[in-house]
């Protein structure tokens, strides 16, 4: 089997990314350590890499299908990975996660429709369902200790008159990952209230060890979609290489007419990513290795912060790349402690406001990087973190 060094330092510095080159811009300055959005400091393995450059030297760029190859590579990987089936006729091609939620919301609800989030989650959550006249409908994650647990008493009140709840499964920020037991109870509270339950599950592929990631299409009820894309597992976020998978085929007309109205086409690389990502064995030899350095890297994160800078609590995430922290000890309010890191810490971090309640004390730190550069973020935060305790 091929090793991969992760350890490797990229230079990513004034290649259009957003994560480097955006932090003048985003941040004011462009001295930080970009620990923020969450894409990776690694490179995607090489086999997909190859694919892509030997399909971008046919030079073939016209307007491209949404390949019966590609869809033959995503059943394979959920047959392998999760023994679901899917079948090829109820996958449809996205140009991301987020517009694919989109268009399921625009197809599936009507303006002032009650839309069910937990609360703090990923931000565009708020902002698909803001900016298309639907109605946040908060089911705040409740925290207890290190994990978070699902409010059901709340949620079963709020199903009564919502139309669609959200999931982000495994969740962004925190890298919960839900139980099966869980999602069951989720799913039949659902089917009681006639609710639209859509899966956001593009970390599915990032589970550590001691938890298990259930797809949401292992249960059985017809108004399940499932949204999702290779682009975290392996790195591959701007290829806009995404999918939703919708067993039911009137639903799955409706969103597919969404998608007509705003031109959703695949890109020509799309279906290649897909094809190498799911499609090749070296992909799980590659994601088994990247999961051993990224659970590394949690643990030796964990570490230093409860060693260097106890006053900070750290959620273990049981998914992701993702650390979410509550700065909450030190007492400074969202705009003060956005400041303190950039001026101070020098690191570029997502903060946790946008993230909804519960997330305002909260930071969320990316750890999908080579182990030298996590510890010189943690270096520069433990650094401001002596000088503010010791003031």
């Amino acid at each position: 089997m091929e090793h991969t060094n992760f350890d490797e330092q990229i230079e990513k510095r004034n290649t259009g990314s957003v994560k480097w080159d955006g932090l003048p811009s985003l941040y004011g300055s462009d001295e930080l350590i970009p620990m923020w959005v969450a894409d990776m400091d690694v490179r995607p393995p090489h086999h997909l890499t190859e694919r892509l450059t030997r399909r971008a030297a046919t030079g073939h760029f016209g307007y491209s299908m949404f390949e019966d190859e590609a869809k033959q590579a995503i059943l394979h990987w959920f047959q392998k990975r999760y023994d679901i089936p899917v079948k090829t006729e109820s996958i449809l091609y996205s140009s991301g996660v987020v517009p694919g939620l989109a268009h399921t919301l625009l197809a599936l609800t009507e303006p002032d429709d009650q839309i069910i989030i937990q609360t703090p989650v990923y931000p565009p959550f708020h902002q698909i369902i803001e900016s298309n006249q639907r109605q946040i409908v908060e089911n705040p994650l409740l925290l207890e200790g290190e994990t978070y647990r699902t409010d059901f008493a709340l949620l079963a009140q709020q199903m009564q008159s919502a139309q669609m709840m959200i999931l982000c499964s495994p969740h962004n920020p925190s890298g919960k990952v839900f139980s099966k037991e869980e999602l069951s109870q989720i799913v039949e509270l659902a089917k009681q209230h006639d609710v639209y339950l859509v899966s956001d599950e593009i970390h599915a592929d990032l589970v550590y060890k001691g938890s298990a990631h259930t797809p949401i299409l292992a249960f059985d009820y017809e108004k399940l979609i499932l949204v999702s894309a290779p682009s975290k597992t392996f790195n591959i976020p701007g290829l806009y290489a995404s999918y939703l998978i919708v067993p039911d085929l009137s639903i799955r007309q409706r969103i597919e007419k969404v998608q007509q109205r705003h031109f959703v086409h695949p890109n020509a690389l799309a279906s290649t990513a897909i094809t190498a990502a799911y499609g090749d064995a070296m992909s799980e030899q590659w994601l088994s290795q990247l999961l051993v350095y990224l659970e590394g890297n949690r643990d030796h994160a964990i570490r230093r912060i409860r060693q260097e800078m106890p006053k900070l609590d750290v959620v273990i995430p049981e998914a992701t790349f993702l650390l979410w922290i509550d700065f909450k000890a030190l007492k400074l309010d969202s705009k003060s402690r956005a400041d303190w890191l950039v001026k101070e810490a020098k690191i570029a971090l997502t903060h946790g406001s946008s993230f909804g309640s519960g997330g305002e004390t909260f930071e969320r730190l990316n750890i999908g990087c080579p182990r030298a550069q996590l510890d010189q973020a943690l270096d520069r935060l433990s650094t401001a973190y002596q000088r503010f305790s010791t003031n």
